[in-house]
């Protein structure tokens, strides 16, 4: 398992007690001239060809042999242990689960075991227990391996969020993962946390997770959520829970009044719920208001007569007017109910749920629906196309392409936060067709991610629709687009800029073909001729970094700090570029100026605490390192510069934490670079995914030298 040690775990359990029900079941063995058990030498041969067999990724036969041995051979520990890894590598979580069900009886405080357990039992859909399990696991504490603890802290919240604990889940979720630069998936957890969806991810209707993902998103902003709180709403007035998760944001900013009115505007939209009026009497309270907290509690007592909360608002109302009596019924009422206040509303799930979620396919109405589909999208009836696509897909959510085509059908009608998930979906899961076609889907994702704000990325997408089909002018524009980090449609910006952006656009394929000596020239006449264009300094600075033409880059990012006063872009490359030439005192003056403008800035955390570490101011560098790797966790370079940190401290076994971490992240990252053959420095970084189950090592590893 990943940045696991096996090792340790293996000897953590050879501490441990056999338990006598497994001791019991050892049996004797016929005994040789040579006093020792003759099956005993077969067993340990096996149990030696076993543990070989895993530690050379020999996955199916090492399970096989460890299963073998453990038939005769029950009291061994570290066999259980391996076997229940191996299985859960192999995506055999049913075995997974009886093997671990062993693993945790004689290591009840192992919690990388029941972490393990309870993602065997979230997969196999056992839900109560999988709970149970991962909640065991966060209570002891997941200290051998951070990928797993993230794993199960994300699975927890969504189980969490199905059991209608949804302020416990968004309480969880934005302890571990808030602040960071969250998943897609992260959002869409905290989106159902927000508008309090008892459903699991999947189960969501397609044509609601970009509401969804909407809600997560600005639930996961922080201090910025209460300003797009109003967007949000304007964009989807009559959302349920939308107008209570605002108030809520206003409340814990102090806001009481503001929030007492958005708490009655969702009394409008969810007339049935105690919710909003349990909240309006605590804020009424807060204002001194008893009378008009007294009557909001009533009002929320009369909706939910079992609801716990309510009860206990109403007492905290009639004390503060003074009705001792009442109060102290109310209170022995509140005590002796269960807390139900999170208890799922079927009204939600039935408003958000896939309709045919569960329901088993039918082929050949599948393939009819899939060619009625495809046939509108080829005749422009996008709608229709869209719908009976939804349906097609709730039988068959694992085609890429499926996804693809509704993403286009969606980008026609101009949905386009829904048509980037679809999109990114479609890519994730693969997609096929004519050059032509697939030319058109990566085309159009690329738009929608430059739409997004999402620049890297979008280039990356759009350089592999190059030269595959009869958009290569288009996709030159929108790489045109990228460069420039202008996050439009591609004919919705002012006409007069197209010679800009064409112009960009070519100069964005010489980069990405390596070409430097034909695209500096071409950035210096296009500076000429559009000195004030907005991030064409920044581009050109960038560039000129991967030849290392320092000073030159410097003038570029100092032209466009001038033009884009509110980015923190150019400080953040000064800052790299500071640091690239030992230059501490001034990486560390650039870095804090860019985290006047991006506070949640990873990366220019990982510089500041860079430049701290090479300059001897060992306490900010190990502050700045601790926060980028909470905002970036996936980060080889930040991992590698904190194990030094952590060193300088006298902290080993942390600084060899983070060292086994980098490794392991860094084979990935070096992977990733090799793909695209960039040279130039982009930051730290992250590939992070909670949402997958943790990969599990098929070997354990090897003790390290002291």
């Amino acid at each position: 398992m990943r940045a696991f040690r096996s090792i340790a775990v293996s000897a953590v359990l050879c501490q441990l007690p056999l338990p006598a029900h497994a001791a019991g079941r050892i049996l004797p063995a016929p005994q040789t001239t040579t006093g020792r058990p003759a099956e005993q030498i077969d067993i340990d041969a096996l149990q030696k060809l076993a543990q070989r067999e895993g530690e050379s990724g020999q996955t199916s036969a090492a399970i096989r042999d460890y299963q073998r041995v453990l038939e005769s051979r029950p009291e061994w520990k570290e066999g259980w242990w391996n076997l229940g890894v191996l299985q859960y590598g192999a995506n055999q979580f049913t075995d997974a689960r009886s093997t671990l069900q062993h693993v945790v009886g004689f290591a009840p405080d192992l919690a990388v075991a029941w972490s393990l357990l309870g993602l065997s039992e979230f997969e196999t859909r056992n839900f109560a227990d999988a709970l149970v399990h991962l909640e065991r696991a966060q209570s002891l504490g997941i200290e051998d391996d951070a990928e797993v603890e993230r794993v199960s802290i994300y699975h927890l919240g969504l189980l969490l969020v199905r059991t209608g604990k949804f302020d416990r889940a968004s309480d969880l979720l934005l302890k571990n993962f808030g602040g960071s630069q969250m998943s897609e998936q992260l959002k869409i957890a905290l989106g159902l946390t927000t508008l309090r969806i008892a459903l699991l991810p999947e189960e969501i209707d397609p044509s609601k997770e970009a509401l969804v993902l909407a809600a997560g998103t600005v639930a996961s902003a922080d201090t910025e959520a209460l300003d797009r709180f109003p967007a949000l709403l304007k964009t989807y007035p009559d959302v349920p829970y939308l107008h209570y998760a605002y108030g809520l944001s206003l409340a814990k900013a102090g806001r009481d009044k503001e929030a007492i009115g958005l708490m009655r505007a969702e009394t409008s939209v969810s007339p049935e719920s105690p919710l909003p009026w349990i909240q309006i009497s605590r804020l009424q309270l807060r204002l001194g208001s008893p009378k008009e907290a007294l009557a909001a509690a009533q009002r929320a007592v009369m909706l939910a007569p079992m609801n716990k909360v309510a009860h206990e608002s109403l007492a905290a109302a009639l004390g503060s007017v003074g009705d001792t009596g009442r109060a102290t019924s109310e209170r022995w009422v509140a005590d002796n109910l269960i807390a139900v206040q999170d208890a799922p509303e079927q009204r939600i799930i039935l408003l958000y749920r896939n309709a045919t979620a569960g329901q088993a396919p039918h082929l050949k109405g599948d393939q009819e629906l899939w060619s009625k589909a495809m046939r509108e999208h080829a005749e422009g009836q996008y709608s229709a196309s869209a719908d009976h696509l939804k349906e097609w897909l709730r039988q068959n959510p694992d085609n890429g392409t499926g996804w693809a085509v509704l993403g286009l059908d969606e980008f026609a009608l101009g949905d386009f936060d829904s048509a980037l998930i679809h999109l990114d979906r479609g890519a994730q899961l693969g997609l096929s067709g004519s050059p032509e076609s697939l030319q058109s889907a990566r085309y159009t994702f690329g738009v929608l991610l430059i739409h997004a704000g999402k620049f890297d990325q979008a280039s990356d997408v759009l350089a592999s629709a190059l030269k595959s089909g009869p958009l290569d002018e288009k996709v030159e524009y929108a790489l045109g687009l990228a460069l420039l980090r202008r996050a439009e449609i591609p004919g919705k910006g002012k006409p007069q800029d197209s010679g800009l952006i064409t112009s960009a656009g070519k100069i964005a394929i010489l980069l990405g073909n390596s070409q430097y000596d034909a695209a500096f020239p071409e950035f210096r006449r296009l500076i000429k001729e559009n000195p004030s264009a907005p991030f064409l300094h920044y581009a050109y600075g960038t560039a000129l970094l991967a030849v290392s033409e320092f000073d030159e880059a410097s003038a570029q990012m100092k032209s466009e700090m001038s033009i884009s006063p509110a980015s923190e872009l150019p400080y953040i490359r000064l800052a790299s570029i500071a640091l690239r030439q030992h230059n501490f005192a001034d990486a560390i003056t650039w870095s804090r100026r860019a985290l006047l403008l991006a506070a949640n800035s990873a990366e220019t955390h990982y510089l500041l605490g860079r430049a701290s570490l090479e300059s001897g101011d060992d306490v900010t560098a190990l502050s700045e390192l601790e926060t980028a790797s909470r905002l970036s966790p996936a980060s080889p370079e930040i991992h590698f510069n904190l194990a030094k940190a952590y060193a300088r401290a006298k902290m080993p076994e942390k600084a060899e934490r983070e060292r086994a971490t980098f490794s392991q992240l860094n084979e990935i990252t070096e992977s990733q670079r090799s793909q695209h053959g960039t040279q130039i420095y982009t930051g730290p970084h992250n590939a992070e995914d909670v949402t997958a189950m943790p990969r599990t090592q098929a070997r354990p590893s090897p003790p390290r030298p002291n």
